[in-house]
């Protein structure tokens, strides 16, 4: 059996057999033909440990399950790396992506330099490693809210994190240009979405933390679309919001009203609970109207399967019905890979917008 796969190359799309010997192919086949196979190659990994869980479950031996949980957190977690490294080389060539993080690296190195002052009695090794354990815990969904009172493992964890999340929003995002969402089966949605980045204004962030979110989508904003000169309200939402306002955003935020002319609104907000009538400019931004766009990144995407299943006309009537989906993470181009419950390379990214 023959496996040929579409690949795109710096100026065209070719077909790649992927049974044709490499000296029938040119270097830039080469290369497309050897990162498609690590590709395959990861994702029957992941689809055989997702089976040996469920298969686990079926038995009920949490023994194994844990084990394979274990094993593919690991394998998802080596992978994201290797993509990660693999996908800055490739977008360094990109003018759009690089003014933006450079834009993301100068707000970084100033709040680092704030930590810096501050935080005299430990050093940079020392607050990565304090951040260590809650990182543990925030990978497993097992933290609480005590593990966030330590001021300086929250600044630690900003420092091995912020860069890279705030990243992953630019990069993300970056994938809506025209020139790279042409073969997405939901380009309508994608298009529409890229329309009205133009004129945002206002952006909610859930489960906030260090603010690397807004960061990044202020950064993209201002590499990829030039024409935008709206000031932006942020709105922080976190459930740790007066630890992380301690740690981080009382020093991020004078970064973003004195030099980007933003303001920052920092409020607590526990998504297990409803919203209380006191917090009514919350209430309004959860009455998001027509053209709001929502971005959902995940670890793994059975949440967001989730979702898009509860907006199916067939549910329980819902806002959520009002949504249109399209998946801008390596599964993006590849709908027979969306429904898969891992990705090829990095989170699952999901975006909506409101009709």
């Amino acid at each position: 059996m023959q496996h040929a796969v579409a690949v795109k190359s710096s100026s065209s799309w070719f077909d790649l057999n992927l049974d044709l010997s490499n000296s029938q192919l040119s270097d830039e086949e080469k290369q497309a033909k050897k990162q498609l196979k690590a590709s395959l190659k990861h994702q029957r990994k992941v689809q055989k440990l997702e089976t040996r869980i469920q298969h686990a479950i079926s038995r009920n031996d949490p023994i194994v399950e844990q084990s394979a949980r274990e094993e593919l957190d690991e394998l998802l977690r080596n992978n994201d790396i290797l993509q990660h490294q693999m996908q800055q080389v490739k977008a360094s060539n990109d003018e759009q992506y690089d003014e933006s993080m450079l834009l993301v690296r100068d707000i970084f190195h100033r709040l680092l330099s704030v930590f810096d002052k501050k935080e005299q009695s430990f050093s940079k090794a020392e607050q990565i490693q304090r951040a260590k354990d809650l990182l543990h815990h925030m990978t497993k969904g097992t933290q609480a809210l005590t593990m966030f009172q330590d001021v300086t493992a929250l600044r630690g964890y900003t420092r091995k994190k912020f860069y890279s999340r705030a990243g992953l929003v630019v990069e993300s995002l970056g994938k809506l240009s025209p020139e790279q969402s042409s073969l997405s089966n939901k380009k309508d949605v994608i298009d529409a979405c890229w329309k009205n980045l133009e004129r945002i204004n206002r952006v909610c962030s859930i489960g906030c933390g260090p603010g690397c979110d807004a960061v990044g989508l202020l950064a993209f904003l201002k590499g990829y679309v030039p024409n935008h000169n709206s000031s932006m309200h942020f709105i922080l939402l976190d459930y740790a919001m007066e630890e992380w306002e301690d740690a981080v955003l009382d020093d991020l935020e004078p970064i973003l009203t004195k030099s980007f002319a933003s303001t920052v609104t920092c409020e607590h907000c526990d998504v297990t609970i409803p919203l209380l009538e006191k917090h009514a400019h919350l209430i309004e931004a959860k009455k998001a109207k027509e053209g709001a766009i929502f971005f959902f990144a995940e670890p793994l995407p059975w949440q967001l399967h989730r979702l898009i299943r509860m907006s199916a006309p067939d549910s329980d009537p819902s806002p959520l019905q009002r949504l249109r989906f399209a998946w801008i993470d390596s599964s993006m181009n590849h709908p027979e890979l969306q429904e898969l419950d891992g990705r090829a390379g990095g989170p699952a990214i999901l975006l909506a917008i409101k009709n």
